[in-house]
């Protein structure tokens, strides 16, 4: 079985309307400590993604350092497409860079990712 494409954008300095809707944008807290939990919220859109039977977001994957944290289910019945992941980085982790990825799923366009690179002390 081939891998979808995942959707990327082909400027990111100049987004087109449709991939401001569908990146998704990662929210973390400007403190992050190895061993202690952590909130990192997912929303979809730069421009807020509709959320309609027709066209939605059906699911958002977070990853920290390639290793899946967990996966949100969304229906045309969520007000956002966002979710919110509670990460505890392992203290192997203390002061180094780590990698966020969220991946996401619009049920019209696709796969579309994004990356953050963050620090925990």
């Amino acid at each position: 079985m081939a891998e979808e494409k995942i959707n990327r954008p082909a400027d990111p300095n100049n987004l087109t309307e449709g991939e401001k809707k569908h990146i998704p944008k990662i929210s973390v807290p400007e403190t992050v400590v190895a061993g202690e939990p952590f909130d990192v919220t997912v929303e979809v859109g730069l421009i807020p993604h509709v959320m309609e039977e027709k066209h939605h977001i059906d699911w958002i994957e977070l990853y920290l350092n390639d290793k899946k944290i967990g996966r949100a289910e969304l229906s045309s019945e969520n007000k956002k497409a966002e979710a919110t992941f509670t990460i505890e980085a392992d203290k192997s982790l203390a002061g180094k860079e780590s990698k966020l990825r969220a991946l996401e799923n619009c049920n019209i366009h696709g796969l579309w990712e994004e990356f953050m690179t963050i620090r925990i002390s």
